[in-house]
């Protein structure tokens, strides 16, 4: 039967050419052709981004540029490329042959998202000897301590009840379990960094004694984390993306294979609700982060340790939350791991009109949805049914790892 192909994956691709006989040389070539892609390059020279689009017309292509390009009426545009992975590929050899408008940091601009998109290659997170392989979705479980977290709140301060629900989540099949002392829900309250310790050293002192698996500590305090450290946490997951104490950078980098999560946030938990705006979400978080990855490797975190959150509900409005869930994937520029946090979050009650207790198939849509578009870390509150979404999806992705 004469159809249009599904041709979503790059593997159903490959496997429709090999039912036709196509060669090896030629599947490689053609699945590029396949892969179309738009690629936006920022504040680009008038006549670079003249020459951006003449070249990618002539190669089948296309490049949408501001309106006062081509008469030369505007300096600089942003510059959005249209077209497969060959056709980009030919681009750049083209334009590397050429010295003028910033093209030679326009072409490495390029090489660096093109080898992002192309990149297949099995990859790995060491957590602290623990390696977790990035190649499948990891599930982070979430361990509220405090008595005031907006989810679980009181439900595992006790000692016991906490390393009993460790116990739980790690033979449901979560990868890491993330515990946290200080609530950030909106319009929270700083405790001070010891009261923070005494929620959660004893758990994890406990906890790492019990079970060889590995654990994240959820701070923005760079004592905390120092100290959760050195009794053996393996993990720093910080909400301010190294904002809220100049230490914790630091801190971190002196503790060898450590991933650190970098997180967006707009204000802080008590004021971050308090009617955030944002001209462009996308570019202002990507900013952030971009800034916030700096301040990491020159405190010497290694690039491989570094893990993003894009902090859906932190700073955020109904729509900024969808907009950033829709365009996920446009976050992998960073070149960075992407871990996503949207479990049982007050947008997801609001459309779908639930209590807290009543999010989990939000919960599991947002995040089957992110999963497809290549999200690497879901941090969920529930870990059963999150493990069958994952291998479920992983079946669906060719795979079932």
């Amino acid at each position: 039967m004469n159809r249009i192909l599904s041709i979503n994956k790059s593997e159903d691709i490959v496997e429709e050419f090999q039912k036709i006989g196509v060669t090896p040389q030629g599947i490689k070539s053609m699945w590029q052709k396949a892969n179309c892609i738009a690629m936006k390059l920022k504040n680009i020279k008038t006549g670079a981004a003249n020459i951006i689009k003449q070249n990618m017309l002539s190669l089948g292509g296309d490049a949408a540029v501001a309106r006062g390009v081509v008469n030369g009426k505007v300096d600089r545009s942003d510059v959005i490329i249209l077209g497969s992975i060959q056709n980009i590929k030919l681009l750049q050899e083209k334009l590397s042959r050429q010295d003028i408008f910033e093209i030679p940091e326009i072409c490495k601009s390029i090489n660096q998202l093109l080898k992002i998109e192309m990149d297949s290659q099995e990859k790995y997170l060491n957590v602290r000897g623990h390696i977790l392989s990035l190649n499948r979705t990891l599930i982070m479980g979430i361990l509220n301590v405090s008595p005031d977290s907006f989810y679980d709140g009181g439900k595992y301060t006790a000692l016991d009840s906490a390393v009993n629900q460790i116990e739980k989540m790690i033979a449901e099949g979560a990868d890491i379990i993330d515990i946290g002392g200080q609530s950030t829900r909106p319009y929270s309250k700083e405790i001070s960094p010891d009261e923070e310790l005494s929620r959660v050293l004893p758990i994890i002192e406990k906890a790492t004694k019990k079970f060889d698996f590995p654990f994240s500590i959820d701070t923005y305090k760079s004592q905390v984390a120092k100290a959760a450290l050195e009794v053996g946490v393996h993990m720093v997951n910080d909400i301010s993306a190294l904002r809220f104490d100049d230490k914790m950078a630091g801190t971190v980098a002196k503790f060898p294979d450590v991933p650190l999560v970098l997180m967006h946030i707009k204000g802080t938990p008590k004021d971050m609700q308090v009617n955030p705006i944002y001209d462009d979400v996308i570019e202002e978080i990507l900013e952030y982060l971009a800034e916030s990855i700096k301040i990491a490797t020159n405190a010497g975190i290694k690039e491989r340790n570094i893990i993003i959150d894009p902090g859906l509900g932190f700073g955020k409005r109904l729509e900024d939350n969808f907009k950033i869930i829709r365009r996920i994937e446009e976050f992998r520029c960073l070149g960075k791991p992407i871990l996503l946090g949207c479990s049982n979050k007050s947008f997801i009650g609001k459309i779908l009109n639930a209590e807290i207790d009543q999010r989990l198939e939000g919960t599991l849509a947002i995040n089957a949805y992110s999963i497809l578009n290549k999200v690497n870390i879901i941090r969920v509150h529930e870990v059963a049914p999150h493990k069958k979404l994952v291998r479920m999806l992983n079946h669906l992705k060719k795979g079932d790892r």
